[in-house]
């Protein structure tokens, strides 16, 4: 599947996502949230469908209690991986036992594996990202074939 090339200002983006635009904002000026996507004084940012599907996960581990800053740096090592995997279905978080998170796709991690690097491995919590992707593309589209400025009670 090749990703289509939609770009969602903040305020779609953080829509999509489920995340509170203010404290989505507050966290990206904390430097919780660095894979914020790049921009300049005066303009806003362009997220494209991986961005939001980050910020998806971002906000999933929010809900489950985790603190913006950690949630940030996982949502973050998701980025990079999807960076290098962009299609990337399955992915897998994997925690060694000197804290150091790894993330994969699901395809090249070993299930049975106990060791990662020489370390132990503690935990591994598998993500499926293609229904993620799939929701956040039919939100965009949606939102493309919607002509209009909004109503003033949105």
């Amino acid at each position: 599947m090749v990703l289509p090339k939609y770009k969602a200002r903040t305020a779609l983006a953080t829509e999509i996502a489920m995340v509170n635009r203010q404290r989505f904002n507050e966290a990206v000026a904390e430097g919780f949230y660095p894979c914020a996507p790049a921009t300049v004084r005066g303009s806003t940012r362009l997220f494209d469908v991986n961005d939001i599907v980050t910020l998806r996960i971002y906000g999933r581990l929010l809900d489950e209690g985790m603190v913006p800053r950690a949630a940030g740096a996982t949502a973050c090592g998701l980025r990079t991986l999807l960076a290098q995997y962009p299609e990337a279905e399955r992915v897998v978080h994997v925690t060694t036992s000197m804290g150091s998170p790894v993330w994969m796709p699901s395809d090249q991690f070993d299930k049975n594996a106990e060791m990662m690097s020489g370390m132990d491995i503690v935990s591994v919590r598998e993500w499926f990202l293609k229904f993620t992707r799939a929701r956040v593309i039919h939100e965009l589209e949606q939102e493309a074939y919607t002509v209009g400025p909004r109503d003033d009670d949105e």
